[in-house]
């Protein structure tokens, strides 16, 4: 039955080279999603796997005329899929790297489960580009957008200390969107955020300022949900619903040069924060990385203390 489809995948031998070309591309990509589902990945994460993994297929369906089996993806067929990406579809680089970030972790799937006796990803590497800018919000922009939310209704009010929130504690949006009223605790002044991107949640401190505005929140919202942040309908806010507003907020209020979405608020805090003088353990905790990778890349760009430093230890002033 389909429901056992997985089970009679997992212990295929490796030397029986039949039953190894019997595993067909859709066959072995179900039993991908299948087991990222068991091992608790979240949903939106699978729907990025299916969404770029549709792409690869429809490529391999045109170049082979045919669907294929998982054991006939070689390097060249990967090869040529990002020439297929960057010269016909026009993707960026960034766009071609998301797609091939999803081929590789379903062939290093098949691998583990024996349905390949060689890993062609194992040299497939994701394209180099100039790095990307990382735009932020400037004092009097936040100030702009603040402006345009109308707080004499509640859907205005919440948008207001959303924004703040995201300002404050540097979240991603679906943590801050989840982040329940018992979540937030005024006396002690922080916030329990779930990390629904790497099932790490952590506990981030929040400004007198924020713990004001929630207070005056909360009485408007009057348990009206469990969620901090809800409809009218006292349903969890969509996200996409919240991004359309900052890009409505953001027109109205002039914004240019930089993407009004709630995530430039989280480049923005990282900003502050390092030009105000933070230190990057303390902000790796609290935007909740799990490596100090892009931590790093926000001190690169953002401090202004090796510029203090030049002066002070630059052989030429000292001479």
């Amino acid at each position: 039955m389909r429901k056992n489809k997985l089970e009679s995948f997992e212990y295929r031998s490796l030397s029986n080279y039949e039953s190894l070309r019997e595993v067909s591309f859709d066959d072995a990509f179900e039993a991908f999603c299948m087991d990222r589902r068991r091992s608790g990945t979240r949903e939106s994460t699978i729907t990025y796997y299916q969404k770029e993994m549709s792409i690869f297929r429809r490529y391999i369906v045109r170049e082979f005329s045919r669907s294929i089996n998982v054991s006939e993806i070689d390097l060249t067929t990967l090869e040529n899929f990002v020439l297929y990406l960057r010269e016909e579809r026009q993707n960026s680089i960034g766009g071609t790297n998301a797609k091939i970030r999803a081929v590789r972790a379903f062939l290093y799937f098949c691998e583990d489960m024996k349905y390949l006796r060689y890993n062609p990803a194992e040299k497939w590497k994701q394209l180099k580009g100039k790095e990307p800018e990382i735009n932020t919000f400037t004092t009097s922009q936040i100030s702009s957008l603040l402006k345009e939310t109308d707080r004499t209704t509640f859907t205005g009010l919440r948008d207001y200390v959303l924004i703040l929130f995201l300002l404050d504690t540097g979240s991603r949006i679906s943590e801050a969107l989840s982040v329940e009223v018992d979540d937030v605790s005024l006396v002690e002044r922080r916030v329990f955020l779930r990390n629904t991107k790497s099932n790490l949640s952590r506990y981030v401190p929040i400004s007198e300022r924020l713990c004001n505005e929630i207070k005056q929140y909360i009485r408007i919202h009057d348990q009206m949900s469990k969620y901090l942040f809800c409809s009218l309908k006292g349903e969890l806010l969509d996200r996409n619903r919240f991004r359309y507003v900052l890009h409505t907020l953001g027109k109205q209020a002039g914004i240019k040069g930089v993407r009004c979405s709630p995530h430039t608020f989280r480049h923005t805090f990282a900003k502050f924060y390092i030009v105000n003088g933070g230190d990057v353990f303390s902000l790796m905790q609290i935007l909740g990385h799990s490596t100090l990778d892009m931590t790093k890349k926000y001190v690169r760009l953002f401090s202004t203390d090796i510029n203090s430093k030049h002066k002070k230890y630059s052989p030429l002033n000292n001479f």
